[in-house]
């Protein structure tokens, strides 16, 4: 049995016809016994300002800032034993200082800035990346370093990402991975697509940097874009379950 459908925002359940929206919303209602959660890399701020944008439907909670903040319920309360466990890994103001001397490294919005999250906007090679790298573990810095839409490049602790803050929600909450859905687009959502035991839903308008993924036998790619991906997904999962 599906407990809990899990999504990133941009470009999975935000994206094409308004009408879409509309479905999902209907889609989650019809669904009252399910947990839904967004998983997004913007910051908190941002992502509500992105679910009042349109007729979206409230979640159990919000996982943002890539996976280094979560809030629950409609108060969206603040995680405090999540929140502690991140703090102990971060050290922003040293690596603002060595990233910023990098001259490829981009610029700096200061709304996609979290308290646990560097995040620089820019079109990077790999090579740049590489740099980065070794700039960081030059100065023992232990950081996750990742790279989306061709354009964003976030900075977060060790560890701390969208899967672990999941991990440690379904932990909270007695829910086995198995019980999961989750569904993404893009490289930022590469962790909790790759969580061992969920069922993972690539939408069909999915990014080329996660198309390796369609190569896992737990990753449905949905030919529906945006939120119908989602529901495409869901439902093929949820079949599967009930055949099992």
């Amino acid at each position: 049995m599906i407990k809990m459908l899990v999504c990133d925002f941009d470009g999975t359940i935000s994206g094409g016809k308004a009408s879409l929206v509309t479905d999902f919303k209907q889609f989650i209602e019809r669904n009252h016994a399910l947990s839904f959660v967004v998983a997004t890399g913007r910051t908190l701020p941002s992502i509500c300002d992105g679910l009042s944008s349109g007729d979206y439907p409230a979640p159990t909670s919000i996982i943002s800032d890539v996976g280094t903040q979560l809030h629950h319920g409609k108060v969206l309360s603040p995680d405090l034993g999540w929140h502690s466990n991140v703090q102990q890994q971060w050290d922003r103001e040293h690596l603002e200082q060595l990233l910023e001397c990098l001259p490829f490294v981009g610029d700096q919005n200061g709304l996609h800035q979290g308290e646990f999250k560097l995040t620089f906007e820019g079109k990077l090679v790999p090579s740049h990346i590489d740099a980065i790298h070794e700039v960081l573990a030059d100065n023992n810095h232990k950081v996750d370093v990742t790279y989306s839409h061709d354009w964003f490049l976030d900075i977060t602790p060790a560890g701390i990402h969208k899967a672990t803050a999941l991990s440690y929600l379904l932990d909270s909450l007695g829910i086995k991975p198995q019980e999961v859905v989750v569904a993404g687009d893009s490289a930022n959502d590469s962790t909790m697509l790759t969580l061992p035991g969920v069922n993972a839903v690539l939408v069909g308008n999915h990014y080329p940097e996660v198309s390796h993924l369609a190569e896992r036998p737990k990753v449905y790619v949905a030919k529906g874009h945006h939120s119908n991906g989602v529901i495409e997904g869901f439902e093929f999962w949820q079949r599967s379950h009930a055949v099992s």
